[in-house]
């Protein structure tokens, strides 16, 4: 039987930070039955990579816990309607001697993940899959330039904390209320009422704008999907960077939905070329760019 990928934790308390950001603190939520495949957060293990995300498994509206997964660790067994929302988020930190995991959540309107975290009661049980990190500056690197949306800020924050390269920000929030304080050692500048799906993104120009240290550095850029890939085309193609100097991540997408609809009818194949690139020997940066790439080729 393969090892459980899955790690059961209870929410202790949540927090507003800003008008669209909310912090859920979680822990163990105690022994499971002895059939169940599901480990207690005890048992999870962070990669300690700043940008480190999970997927956590939320339970259906009028529900406190999420349901056990079957013996495939899905919910294909469960009618629909009762079948679990998976969202992915940045690990903003976790403490092992306390077994205390936070992430910070966008909450807008109409979104299931936002509607978990609005209304996360102490006690709610969800489950949460291992992380995985990125963010991986060449060691000769002497500077960073960290881009990000509202989405990106908690990994943006976190990799400010942990690295020891002096560090530019862009950040594009929704509101001014959404600024959040970073530590000293990154320069800010903050852009107020763009991005975030409330108008155009204005990171591209701002990215332009910049005037990258001299010597080897990194650059670091997280946010909706057709906006980094327009980072990643100018980082590749107008500032003739390779991907050892920048690392590009889309975490979300305008119009999921209508997305996910076209994926299904244009990209058959195309769920293996991340997974095939690295099994190439590609390092993962690379195999990201290989899977966005193809993606890009069929009209996604």
């Amino acid at each position: 039987m393969p090892e459980p990928s899955l790690f059961r934790a209870a929410v202790r308390g949540t927090a507003r930070l800003s008008p669209h950001l909310v912090r859920v603190v979680l822990g163990p939520a105690g022994p499971a039955g002895p059939a169940d495949r599901v480990l207690d957060l005890t048992a999870f293990t962070s990669t300690g990579v700043g940008d480190e995300r999970l997927v956590l498994v939320l339970p259906v509206p009028g529900r406190r816990h999420t349901p056990a997964p079957g013996a495939d660790l899905g919910w294909d067994h469960l009618p629909a309607d009762q079948r679990p929302v998976q969202r992915s988020y940045t690990v903003r930190s976790f403490d092992a001697a306390s077994t205390t995991l936070v992430v910070d959540v966008v909450v807008h309107d109409g979104g299931p993940g936002s509607a978990w975290a609005l209304r996360a009661e102490p006690g709610d049980v969800v489950l949460a899959t291992a992380p995985m990190g990125w963010y991986a500056p060449p060691p000769a690197a002497r500077w960073q330039l960290l881009v990000a949306d509202l989405t990106a800020l908690p990994a943006l924050a976190r990799i400010v904390e942990g690295s020891p390269l002096p560090s530019h920000a862009l950040v594009e929030v929704p509101e001014p209320g959404d600024r959040l304080p970073l530590p000293a050692a990154a320069s800010t500048r903050w852009l107020c009422g763009t991005g975030n799906g409330v108008a155009p993104s204005a990171l591209l120009r701002a990215v332009r704008d910049v005037e990258l240290p001299a010597g080897p550095g990194y650059v670091w850029c997280a946010g909706e999907a057709a906006e980094t890939r327009a980072l990643r085309r100018h980082l590749r193609s107008e500032r003739g960077l390779t991907t050892r100097d920048y690392l590009v991540l889309g975490y979300w997408r305008r119009d999921q939905a209508g997305w996910d609809r076209r994926y299904a009818e244009l990209a058959g194949g195309l769920e293996n070329v991340y997974a095939e690139a690295v099994a190439r020997g590609l390092s993962s940066t690379d195999a990201l760019e290989a899977y966005d790439d193809a993606l890009e080729r069929v009209g996604l």
